[in-house]
């Protein structure tokens, strides 16, 4: 009778390992129904094991969260240093595609949670300011609403990113940058014409 070993890490690959499936539970349920037995479960590990790590499923939720923010941010700071957008949407694309589920969680699921709001608000309003300066540096100050398009844009851009994690392979991602090169001076010209 074979037994299967067990893979022993270091703390900084368990912590990494954790927040991967803690992810992937909290996605898959949402934090409310996601208890950390699931989360354990999840991982391939016991519950103690977890609180060794993270003292409380917020405390987890948190981790998740700051950890997609941060390399969010790390992403789109590098690829708004052109001042294209499509250099901005490739990179978050990246981070993307390292971590959907909790791309999901940061978008989709902590703006409706009042105490995890802020991991997400203080990112989307980083995003929306780069759109705001890119409509400015398009000339378009004045001729159309700034705000409602910059957030317009932004949740398009990340609706679209997150549909396309959905139904895109990774293989067909040029394909996606492609489609948001066309779409979005579409849009922009379709406003400041009206």
């Amino acid at each position: 009778m074979a037994s299967n070993p067990r893979v022993l890490l270091d703390r900084p690959a368990r912590r990494e390992s954790i927040l991967r499936a803690a992810a992937v539970a909290f996605a898959h349920k949402g934090f409310a129904a996601t208890s950390m037995d699931d989360v354990a479960a999840e991982t391939g590990i016991t519950r103690l094991i977890l609180y060794r790590h993270f003292e409380s499923k917020e405390a987890l939720y948190a981790a998740v969260l700051l950890r997609v923010r941060d390399r969010f941010t790390e992403e789109f700071a590098a690829g708004v240093q052109d001042r294209r957008a499509l250099s901005a949407i490739a990179a978050l694309l990246v981070v993307a595609r390292e971590n959907p589920d909790a791309v999901v969680l940061l978008w989709r699921h902590a703006a409706r949670e009042p105490q995890f709001a802020a991991y997400a608000g203080a990112f989307r309003e980083r995003t929306v300011d780069f759109a705001r300066s890119l409509l400015q540096g398009a000339g378009l100050s004045g001729r159309l609403r700034e705000r409602w398009a910059a957030e317009t844009l932004v949740s398009f851009v990340f609706d679209a990113l997150l549909h396309w994690l959905e139904e895109g392979s990774p293989g067909r991602d040029a394909e996606f940058l492609d489609l948001m090169a066309a779409s979005l001076p579409a849009l922009v010209t379709a406003w400041a014409d009206t």
